[in-house]
């Protein structure tokens, strides 16, 4: 054996003693999202509409702090975009910029400090606050705001810059003014001079900076990402005029993954803080398509160690009937998962973090493929979005199947001996 050779079985080796088992209890068979009498069939045509060389389908993707490190929504922004094309990389916030943790595909990097930032459970907000939970104001008048797309594919040449009201910012690249076209208070276009994965972008204004988007020139999906540490419903619905931004998106379909932090809290008024989110994103985008998702189990600190979080079962049953006598899809994570003593499992397979609460990158990744593989499913027509019927389980008494087997050996043993 060559010496290539003894490095490769040894590579694979040590890949097979390291590999992290899956959790077990998952239930492929509820990998399936329920349309509760929705119809999907336009979003469904406009995707698989091979003729449209220049749409752009958008998802918008609200959750979390178990959405803002954007692992989820990047599995599915990469499975959507093999299928349907990549239309870009979509919204990326000044997370980090604001003292928090991001996403780790872009970088936003300014040459002046920050003079004042908010995040979403700030008490106090003194640069205010947009529609992806964090905002920025920059010290002087001017910066140099360096925007890179990390993942090979995610160049871009137009972006939209979301600021605070009616303050967009004078933007200048090599020296020279790109001009700009505002779409609304709180978000401005511009375009580049040329398709990049990197630009360095002078911003002149005093106003807030609350996230950029970007796009190439290319049909297919993008996948809009707005996460953040402690979210609830409520949290989003405190945001001044948060559905009148969310539209200058043009989402097609809003997927919201929040529940976790109900459950440790208040969540009395849950049904009505998802009714009244749905309806004021409606309200200004009339055509979009929702899906609700449900927390996982979860595990709480107790004086005895961790116990299960009870209360994340019952947040998910409200999200369940919402969906059900209001007639929005839902994708449920919580049975997915493994239901009741998933916490346990994911925790065993170390897919789960040990604070019993999040996941780590292995779990998130693993989210996101099944949510991902269960909207393909329903968005090429596989799936019908039918309820979910719970397979039968099948016992078996072992017993009678024993002595069964020992009396047909017997038998043949008596059946050699006399052909012998």
């Amino acid at each position: 054996m060559n010496k290539m050779r003894k490095t490769l079985l040894a590579l694979v080796l040590i890949g097979s003693v390291t590999a992290v088992a899956q959790p077990s209890g998952i239930n492929s068979w509820a990998n399936h999202i329920v349309l509760n009498g929705d119809n999907w069939e336009g979003i469904i045509r406009y995707l698989n509409n091979q003729r449209r060389h220049n749409y752009k389908f958008t998802i918008v993707h609200i959750g979390d702090s178990h959405v803002q490190p954007g692992i989820i929504s990047d599995e599915v922004r990469r499975k959507l975009q093999e299928r349907f094309g990549n239309g870009g990389r979509g919204l990326i916030c000044p997370l980090a910029l604001a003292g928090t943790n991001e996403p780790n595909d872009y970088l936003l990097k300014s040459t002046s400090g920050i003079s004042a930032s908010s995040k979403l459970l700030s008490t106090s907000k003194p640069a205010g606050m947009g529609m992806t939970g964090v905002a920025v104001k920059f010290s002087g008048a001017s910066t140099t705001l360096s925007i890179k797309a990390k993942r090979q594919g995610d160049d871009f040449y137009r972006i939209t810059i979301f600021h605070s009201e009616a303050s967009p910012f004078t933007v200048e690249q090599n020296s020279m003014t790109v001009k700009g076209r505002q779409r609304s208070d709180y978000a401005t276009d511009y375009v580049l001079d040329t398709s990049t994965d990197t630009a360095n972008l002078r911003l002149s204004g005093s106003g807030a900076l609350y996230g950029v988007r970007l796009l190439n020139s290319q049909r297919g999906v993008v996948v809009d990402c707005i996460g953040n540490n402690g979210a609830t419903y409520r949290s989003y619905l405190n945001i001044d005029n948060f559905a009148r931004q969310i539209s200058d998106l043009e989402p097609q379909l809003v997927i919201i993954s929040l529940g976790t932090n109900e459950a440790y809290g208040s969540f009395s008024n849950i049904t009505s803080n998802i009714d009244q989110m749905l309806s004021d994103i409606k309200t200004q985008c009339p055509n979009v398509k929702f899906l609700l998702t449900t927390p996982m189990e979860t595990q709480k600190r107790s004086s005895r160690g961790y116990r299960i979080q009870n209360n994340v079962a019952e947040v998910r049953d409200l999200i369940l009937a919402y969906g059900k006598s209001h007639h929005v899809p839902v994708w449920d994570f919580y049975r997915v998962a493994g239901g009741a003593g998933a916490s346990n499992r994911w925790l065993s397979a170390h897919y789960m973090k040990t604070d019993h609460l999040h996941l780590g990158n292995d779990g998130y990744h693993l989210q996101g493929r099944l949510l991902a593989e269960a909207l393909l499913r329903l968005l090429t027509g596989e799936d019908d979005g039918s309820d979910i019927v719970e397979p039968v389980k099948q016992t078996v008494d072992p017993e009678p199947k024993e002595a069964e087997e020992e009396d047909t050996s017997k038998e043949e043993e008596v059946k050699e001996q006399e052909e012998q």
